[in-house]
């Protein structure tokens, strides 16, 4: 199986910094030219199926994708971004400023600390299980885009090479680029990794 993963184009709560997992925003100009770069990067390759998020950041971003193509486009939420409750929108100066409930806990121990009102780190983690299981029963040769989220993609990533939760640090997925994956039952390979294409 061929997986393009991309992260969804720039947003606002990109650029101010700020949590945003649940908070369902729009794209900015700039995350717009993001989205059209990767879907010209994507113009050749033949893929099965565009799965998004189901959020207007990943469904925009995949729309520019399939614009003008024959391209079967699903919504997937088990592929959302972690939801951080009361911190949502809300830049992590403030919240060490704020005394925030629990954010200094969370900061010591993100993988067990609650997060008030929003998803746990567990809950996140089984989620996006669920999701690499249903990326598994897709047909053998089949070519897929996902459009997601930080989190949720580097997550993914993460379980697909066996790795720990933890190491899901490992990868940092740039706006406007692509993740290339070449995956089977028995391994996982990285073919392209934030390739711009430049």
């Amino acid at each position: 199986m061929k997986l393009y993963l991309i992260r969804h184009g720039q947003t606002q709560a990109n650029v101010d910094g700020v949590f945003c997992g649940s908070s369902d925003i729009a794209l900015t100009a700039q995350g717009e030219t993001q989205a059209q770069h990767v879907a010209r990067q994507l113009a050749e390759t033949p893929l099965d199926c565009v799965i998004h998020s189901g959020m207007r950041r990943s469904q925009a971003t995949a729309e520019f994708i399939v614009k003008g193509r024959e391209i079967a486009v699903e919504s997937q939420p088990l592929l959302r971004e972690m939801g951080f409750g009361e911190w949502e929108m809300r830049h992590h100066k403030e919240l060490e400023a704020s005394e925030a409930e629990g954010y200094q806990q969370w900061c010591q121990d993100w993988q067990k600390a609650a997060v008030p009102q929003g998803e746990s780190f567990t809950e996140f983690t089984g989620r996006i299980r669920q999701a690499l299981q249903q990326i598994h029963l897709r047909p053998p040769g089949s070519c897929v885009a996902i459009v997601a989220h930080q989190g949720s993609l580097s997550l993914l990533l993460a379980m697909m090479l066996k790795l720990a939760p933890a190491d899901m640090w490992r990868f940092p997925f740039k706006q406007g680029c692509l993740c290339e994956i070449d995956l089977s039952p028995g391994a996982c390979v990285i073919q392209r990794f934030n390739d711009s294409g430049i």
